[in-house]
């Protein structure tokens, strides 16, 4: 006999709940799920998929639901008519369960053991969340001068390296679901358009919450020929300008 306190306190029994945000991505958000369809646990977890897609016309719904028949994964769709990206991650947090939520983005995929990594870094670090690289996929090859520019390529850290906030962001962390009642939102909607997974890190941080980097949970980001276009980078890059300035005192 082992009381549940001890399972979790050892990183057994646990459940994390993986969140994916989606708007009109079917073949991406299809090769997600795929991937994510048998993840090396370890015997230390299981998880369940949540699918909020913000797309009024419901157009991932089918999708979704084709992948739960036919999956032994718990996958529970659910849309957000409104288009805004905070509304669509509280909507995927709605629906959670568990002691762990993770987000990935719908364009991306993970390595097998992404959870487990993920999980490791929190318990071994007495973290309250942990988050991991994102590294540029190319299903065909680029243009030289994309691969040479590096503008896919985000910093990385050795594992247990404590984040600052402006280092987070939702396209790849596990945290732990306790810290979400003492954030209001807990995404904040005025945000809009972006910004908003900086400024619930920023939060969560002033209230002493630990984020650290986990460099072994890799995902993949895909970076269709569409993103090659210098407008493409250009306009991503103001963007993110813009985003920043939400943030200014």
């Amino acid at each position: 006999w082992c009381p549940a306190a001890v399972l979790e306190r050892f990183g057994m029994n646990q459940h994390i709940s993986v969140c994916i945000c989606t708007y009109r991505r079917p073949q991406l958000l299809e090769r997600l799920l795929e991937e994510l369809t048998d993840l090396s646990t370890g015997g230390r977890f299981t998880y369940s998929i949540v699918v909020a897609d913000n797309d009024h016309t419901q157009s991932a719904k089918q999708l979704v639901l084709d992948y739960a028949a036919r999956s032994s994964i718990e996958t529970t769709y659910c849309p957000e008519p409104v288009q805004n990206i905070a509304l669509v991650r509280n909507r995927a947090l709605s629906h959670a369960k568990g002691q762990f939520a993770a987000f990935i983005d719908d364009d991306e995929f993970p390595v097998n053991e992404w959870l487990l990594h993920l999980l490791n870094a929190c318990e071994q670090h007495n973290a309250d969340g942990a988050l991991g690289p994102v590294l540029p996929h190319f299903d065909q090859e680029p243009p030289a001068w994309i691969r040479k520019g590096g503008f896919y390529d985000r910093p990385r850290h050795a594992s247990g390296f404590r984040l600052k906030w402006n280092e987070c962001r939702t396209g790849n962390v596990l945290f732990r679901r306790s810290i979400l009642p003492g954030l209001e939102g807990p995404f904040r909607v005025e945000f809009n358009t972006g910004g908003e997974d900086q400024d619930f890190f920023r939060r969560a941080i002033d209230q002493g919450r630990v984020f650290i980097w986990c460099n072994e949970a890799v995902v993949h980001e895909v970076v269709p020929p569409a993103r090659w276009k210098r407008s493409f980078i250009l306009r991503r890059a103001l963007l993110r300008g813009s985003d920043s300035i939400k943030h200014s005192p």
